[in-house]
């Protein structure tokens, strides 16, 4: 399974091939930006992909227009419109470095 790499916390998760990127965190308990509920209206989902952005979904015309509305980075992925399909190393301003998944919280 395609391994993420969420920093600065350096926490690794194990995705299943193709998991939407968004929903796979936000079930994993990982804080995940959104005001329209992953349905690609927003933007607030965006990811900053450090390494392996070969491993992720090509974007769909959805992302490409939330991308040029939004001035996004080139290393800037809406998560909602993005699928996992290998090993991606990623960050948001708002991950701390003590970022604990809610089920090791139990």
């Amino acid at each position: 399974m395609p391994k993420l790499k969420l920093l600065p916390s350096g926490l690794v998760l194990e995705a299943p091939r193709r998991a939407n990127l968004m929903r796979f965190l936000h079930d994993a308990g990982v804080p995940v930006g959104s005001a329209c509920g992953g349905k690609g209206l927003c933007a607030s989902c965006k990811i900053q992909v450090l390494r392996g952005a070969e491993n992720l979904s090509r974007p769909n015309d959805r992302e490409l227009d939330l991308a040029e509305r939004n001035r996004l980075q080139k290393n800037e992925r809406i998560s909602c419109q993005t699928k996992v399909l290998g090993d991606v190393e990623l960050t948001t301003p708002y991950w701390a470095e003590d970022l604990v998944l809610e089920s090791e919280e139990l």
